[in-house]
């Protein structure tokens, strides 16, 4: 019988015997990850901070120009924004560029507000903020002698011109100086006191005639009745004393005075004016104005007689109370005058 060879035995691999390659990526699969997610975030991060910046810096651009009222466009129409929310600006934005043309737009603003201490003061704290920006570097505006100044230069050297050329021609701005013998009379409102000088060289009469009343105690109780703001406060009416609010502007003394014309007296800021009824020829005989802003277009139709030269912080008061059309709802009372 033939013999059968014995079964040759055979070894058969595990399918879950882990390789070499198996072991190294059970070992570090964990730091290939990380270093993957690492050379990912050094490609990514960069380029999305510069993304986030670019949007940040866009962002601030826009808030400027919305700030500063600068429009939109090539041909945008820059109104100028005011000169305080533009300080704010620069100063929120002090890191970056940004608020460097934000401080030099305060500049602009407060020289057309004429405000030129103020001009001057952001001019300075441009050049000390950002010194290496172009606003304080670049020699781009006429200087006095025609060549090209930086930004704080012209300022302060346009500020000088500036005032030299307005001492040259005060009368363009403000009325001559009083006399130096000239009367005051101080007001003493409800509001605080309001201090006058009067022209007794230049409108004698009328100046005169302010003198008696206020000697006599005739505006002792009258109100300031009438109010117009950006224009005049009208008071140194007797019936305001104790009649009725319909006739407030009504009464007065029953004397009127002949107009006395001089053209150096104008209606500047703080003038003290005779009312002139629409119609007549003549001065009122009691009632007076002071205004509260230019209004150079009265000249020649009403007489100025006097300054105010204290208490421009009463007349403010005055005039920012609430008004009806022209009339105060809480009338400044002058309880007493006196001549100094």
């Amino acid at each position: 019988m033939a013999k059968h060879k014995a079964p040759t035995q055979v070894t058969v691999a595990s399918l879950s015997e882990p390789t070499f390659f198996h072991q190294f990526v059970d070992r570090y699969w964990k730091l290939g990850v990380l270093l993957a997610v690492v050379a990912t975030a050094a490609i990514l991060v960069p380029v999305y901070m510069q993304n986030q910046a670019a949007v940040v810096h866009q962002v601030t651009w826009d808030d400027l120009r919305s700030q500063a009222d600068l429009g939109s466009g090539v041909f945008a129409r820059v109104e100028g924004g005011s000169p305080e929310v533009l300080a704010h600006f620069a100063e929120q934005h002090r890191d970056t560029e940004v608020g460097a043309w934000a401080k030099g737009l305060e500049v602009g603003a407060r020289v057309e507000a004429k405000d030129m201490d103020g001009a001057e003061r952001a001019a300075g704290q441009l050049a000390a903020t950002w010194p290496d920006h172009l606003l304080s570097k670049a020699k781009v505006y006429p200087g006095p002698d025609g060549a090209p100044a930086a930004l704080g230069d012209a300022v302060r050297t346009g500020i000088a011109r500036l005032d030299a050329w307005e001492k040259e021609h005060s009368m363009l701005f403000s009325n001559p100086a009083l006399p130096a013998d000239a009367p005051r009379v101080r007001l003493n409102t409800s509001k605080g006191p309001i201090v006058v000088g009067l022209y007794v060289d230049r409108a004698p009469k009328h100046a005169e005639n302010f003198l008696e009343l206020c000697r006599k105690g005739f505006y002792n109780g009258t109100k300031f009745h009438r109010v117009v703001r950006g224009s005049l406060i009208q008071g140194g009416d007797p019936n305001s004393i104790s009649g009725e609010p319909e006739s407030w502007g009504q009464g007065g003394p029953g004397n009127s005075l002949e107009v006395e014309t001089d053209p150096r007296l104008r209606h500047f800021k703080g003038a003290l004016v005779a009312w002139k009824a629409p119609g007549e020829t003549r001065s009122h005989g009691s009632q007076f104005f002071l205004t509260t802003a230019d209004q150079n277009q009265m000249d020649g139709q009403t007489v100025v007689f006097g300054i105010v030269v204290d208490g421009f912080s009463t007349i403010e008061a005055i005039e920012s109370g609430a008004v009806v059309e022209d009339r105060p709802q809480d009338p400044a009372t002058v309880e007493s005058t006196e001549v100094l």
